[in-house]
């Protein structure tokens, strides 16, 4: 059977030469002219993978992705010229297969990113984590969220689950669908869409009830009939949105926008923020009434820095799945390379760690395992503060370390710097502990 990959790029002339090139190689193809058009097409066809631009009108190349995995994951490989690092690890967090820089190499690029990819769907499904064995670590935090989960899931309560940005509560609210025995699970980050559209997103929408609604199109919510509905970040939400979401979790009925017909609706309802609600519900900036609607239990989830014993298994856990995303071997890793790890305080949590290491693969030339120089670069790629002088300067750093073992002395006396001034700039690069200070 022929695999049918939709092509999303607004420029005429590439949406037609990629075109040529992927019905030749033996595709079936799909093209649309914009993001929006893509989604449309992705909803009504059977799609095996979407290859995409990232500047697109009405709506992106990281839009569409959030926007396709939330009906169903298929391989997604966007591409654009002079991505910022920061437009990569966004889209790599998203769920991107591969991020390529445009113009690419069809033959030696392209096309073998999207023949492992057909080929990875077409291998028996591996062994995955699920339920409460997602959360990893063995840290008694860890072990606490695990036992919630185990104990919560498969009742019909409502759950908050908090937490800094990062640290996994995303993964809870799938462990807790998966206790749960309901059929699926639909995700949706308030603060995805911009206010104006974010109603008619959940809510759905009657034809001719904005510009642009063509026909009449259910929301998340309705989608979510039957299963789990997962909010995040509804610290977020709107007073307007706080209301009509407390309605529909009351009665269970909603009305589309535009529309006048009742819906019902039976839904379980898991919500996440990294805020505080209890203090904004004491400001009067969030609803009383919503919070104990949809905090009949909480689940907090603790830092990454406050449970070190963890870093080492969700490390190699990310190291296996993003070489298998990037099709590389899996690497191996030094001691030294998990000390390293640990050392950090990681203010973003494992979605730190996870773009640090996606980084640190980047920086890996094979020839050996990983090693506490291979992650100083991959750090120095995350310090959006330093300047660009700065920057250079942290990189010939970490270039020196690495050509000289690993060793700072040797480093800084290759680069002529003072010991104060090596241990000065390496501290203020955020790199302490990814080896011995210099003497």
């Amino acid at each position: 059977m022929t695999e049918q990959i939709l092509l999303a790029e607004d420029r005429l002339a590439t949406r037609e030469r990629l075109g040529a090139v992927l019905r030749e190689s033996g595709f079936a193809v799909l093209s649309a002219a914009d993001g929006a058009a893509a989604l449309a097409c992705f909803e009504s066809h059977p799609v095996d993978l979407v290859l995409s631009d990232f500047d697109m009108p009405a709506l992106d190349g990281l839009g569409l992705l959030r926007a396709v995995r939330r009906i169903r994951e298929v391989p997604f490989i966007l591409y654009s010229a002079g991505a910022e690092p920061e437009v990569v690890f966004r889209a790599g967090r998203a769920g991107a297969l591969r991020f390529l820089s445009y113009p690419f190499r069809v033959d030696e690029q392209l096309l073998p990113t999207i023949r492992a990819a057909l080929a990875e769907l077409r291998r028996p499904p591996a062994p995955v984590r699920r339920g409460a064995d997602r959360f990893l670590g063995v840290s008694p935090g860890a072990q606490r969220v695990r036992a919630q989960v185990r104990r919560i899931g498969p009742t019909p309560a409502s759950v908050l689950v908090t937490g800094e940005t990062g640290v996994g509560k995303e993964v809870v609210a799938r462990a807790l669908h998966e206790t749960s025995g309901r059929p699926h699970l639909v995700c949706f980050a308030v603060t995805e869409l911009a206010e104006s559209l974010v109603e008619a997103e959940l809510f759905g929408a009657e034809r001719g009830a904005y510009t642009g609604a063509i026909q009449a199109r259910p929301g998340l919510i309705e989608r979510a009939d039957g299963g789990t509905l997962f909010l995040d970040e509804i610290g977020d939400a709107s007073p307007a949105l706080q209301a009509k979401l407390l309605r529909v979790l009351e009665t269970g009925e909603l009305r589309r926008v535009g529309g006048d017909a009742v819906r019902r609706v039976d839904l379980r309802v898991v919500a996440a923020t990294h805020r505080d609600l209890a203090r904004l519900v004491r400001e009067g900036c969030f609803r009383e009434d919503l919070f104990y609607r949809i905090a009949q239990t909480t689940i907090a989830v603790p830092p990454l820095r406050e449970r070190p014993a963890d870093v080492d298994a969700i490390a190699a856990v990310f190291l296996a799945e993003i070489a298998e995303r990037i099709a590389i071997e899996p690497p191996t890793a030094t001691a030294a390379f998990f000390a390293a790890l640990r050392t950090q305080s990681w203010p973003g949590n494992a979605r730190e760690l996870r773009a640090a290491l996606q980084s640190a693969l980047l920086w890996w030339d094979r020839s050996g395992p990983l090693e506490p120089a291979d992650l100083a670069g991959a750090l120095t790629t995350l310090r959006p503060a330093l300047t660009a002088t700065e920057q250079s300067l942290c990189e010939r750093m970490v270039e020196a370390l690495r050509e000289s073992g690993g060793n700072q002395e040797a480093a800084r006396r290759a680069l002529g710097m003072t010991r104060a001034a090596w241990r000065h700039r390496w501290r203020r690069f955020g790199l302490t502990g990814l080896s011995g200070e210099a003497e």
